[in-house]
Formats: structure tokens, sequence, C-alpha cells
């Protein structure tokens, strides 16, 4: 791999092929790769094919400078980068997005990546911890039907229209606690992602759920026009959450999880705060709503970078 030299190794090679030492020596004694030495050479010889240093620093100084992602950034944009990693947990695309939409800097996520990356894993200033994995984490595609659900109605017989692109067609699901003790409905707001969750003290009763759905949705000042869900025995009491907003839902087909993609991929986001096999007990309702207000206060790529609980309030349909 090439590693960019510093001047000291650049004389070092002029001084040793002048005595006609191989490529292969000089790569030992300043300690990189032969290739690095090869390709030193070939980029940085001067216009009679003699390799000089000067030459080559100087060269090598116009290519960064070409290189807008090598100038100079600021110290103050690398602290303000972290802080936003650190205290809203947002990725480097949000942070980057962000930041050029509000306040006028311009840093590139591949920077944000490259200096996350180069931080010891054992500093104290590691922000690491605060972003999500970068592994994609398998989930169980849509529960299957286990009980019958009275009246279901099938996606297929959701208007074309709800598709996400207008403000009010929502998802809902729920995530479960260790050993499958414990629960939380989770719902999401298609075109916004604005989110919001409840943990549910009767763990996943169809009935209470459906209250709290109900309460949790009844104050927007958005429309519910449709909610998406699948066929969890959880959302048996369906009709309770339509008949109180007004609204329709709808069952996913089996094991089509895409189906609902929104609250599959806000889950994932949720498990940054509650990993899986958390012990729901452990988990308060204060700290759900901190994660709540975490989730709607990222910014998102979808929307040019408004935060979802902008979207909501000025109800950008």
């Amino acid at each position: 791999m090439y590693k960019q030299l510093i001047p000291k190794q650049r004389y070092t090679i002029s001084v040793l092929l002048q005595k006609n030492f191989s490529n292969s020596y000089i790569a030992g004694i300043i300690g990189v790769n032969v290739s690095t030495v090869s390709r030193e050479k070939r980029r940085n010889s001067n216009s009679k094919g003699v390799y000089d240093p000067r030459t080559a620093v100087l060269k090598a100084k116009r290519r960064k400078a070409r290189n807008p992602g090598n100038r100079s950034i600021p110290l103050y944009v690398r602290s303000r980068v972290f802080e936003l990693i650190r205290t809203e947990q947002w990725s480097p695309e949000q942070v980057s997005g962000w930041l050029e939409r509000e306040e006028g800097i311009m840093v590139s996520k591949s920077t944000i990546y490259n200096w996350v990356g180069a931080l010891s894993p054992h500093t104290k200033d590691n922000v690491r911890k605060y972003l999500r994995r970068g592994g994609k984490q398998t989930r169980k595609a849509s529960k299957d039907v286990k009980v019958p659900i009275p009246n279901r109605v099938s996606i297929e017989q959701r208007p074309e229209d709800a598709n996400g692109q207008t403000m009010g067609d929502w998802e809902m699901d729920t995530i479960v606690g260790k050993d499958g003790k414990g629960a939380i409905v989770t719902l999401v707001e298609r075109k916004s992602s604005f989110m919001l969750m409840e943990k549910l003290d009767t763990g996943k009763q169809a009935v209470p759920l459906a209250h709290t759905v109900v309460n949790l949705l009844k104050e927007l000042p958005v429309p519910i026009r449709t909610i998406t869900t699948d066929n969890g025995s959880e959302f048996a009491a369906h009709e309770i959450i339509a008949r109180e907003l007004g609204t329709a839902v709808y069952f996913a087909h089996p094991y089509c999880s895409w189906e609902k993609g929104a609250i599959e991929n806000m889950n994932g986001l949720i498990r940054q705060y509650i990993p899986k096999k958390t012990d729901f007990r452990g988990v308060s309702k204060n700290y759900i709503k901190e994660i709540v207000e975490k989730l709607n206060n990222r910014p998102r790529k979808k929307n040019g970078f408004i935060k979802p609980k902008d979207m909501i309030k000025t109800k950008i349909v």
C-alpha cells in the first residue's frame, strides 16, 4: 500500500540512488514497501528523469493542494464534528450534510470517517462508540400469522399513493427484550422519519398496545392517513387504532419485512441505544424519551438534512 513520504525519507532515497542501491534495499532502509519507492521515483523525478528530493517535495505539495480532501481544515471544525457525533450520535453523513446546511461548514463524510478511523481506540476522545455498527445486523422477517387477526386488511388493499411521499403514512412494530420479555412499540412517519416509541407495561398484549398507539398519535399536528404493520398477534386490536384515529391499518405479507422498511430501519437505529438481549426492566420511560429526542433530531439526507422534528412542526408535505 502506498505510504506518503516525508522530506527526510525523500532525501535518503536521493542519496542511496546516487550510490546505485536497489529499490528493495532503499525500501528497507526508510521502512516502506518496495512499490512505494518505485512509485516515488516514477512520479517525482525531474524532466531529465533524475530523482531530486527538492523536486519531489514540490510536486507532492502541488498534488496535495489540488486535492480538496487534503486542504487544511481548522481544528474547530473537527471539534464541532466530534461534538455532534458524541452528543447527538449522528452519522458522518448526517454531520456533513447538517453542518453545510445550517452552519456553512464544508467537510465531507469521507474526511470525517478518516478522522474517526485515525483515532486510537484507547483515546478519551474516541467517538467510534457513538456510531452505529458498520456491519448489518440480521433481523427476522415479518412475523408469520400466529393467531387469526380479525378483519385483517392486506397491504395489497393499501392505496397506491400511500407510498411515503406525502406526510401521514406510518409504519408500526415492536421490539422485545431479553428472553422475549418486555416490549416497546415503535412508530415512524415515512416521509419525515419522525418516530415515536413507548414501553409497554403489559408486554405484547393487543388491547393495551392499541390504546398506547392511539395516545402517542392522537395529538400530533399531522394526519394519520395509513399505518402499516406486520402480522404479530400484538396488533390484533388494530380496529381500536383505526376507529380512534380515523385511519386504516394494513398488514404486510408474512416474511416480507421490506414492505415496512422504514420501521425496520428505525428499529435498527433504536438498537444503537437499546441493544438486543437488553433486559427491559432496566429501561426507564425517561430513557426512552431521550432516545426519541435524539432520533428526531438527526438530520436526514433524503429530506435535505432537515430534522424530522422540524418537518413535523412545519408540516412539510
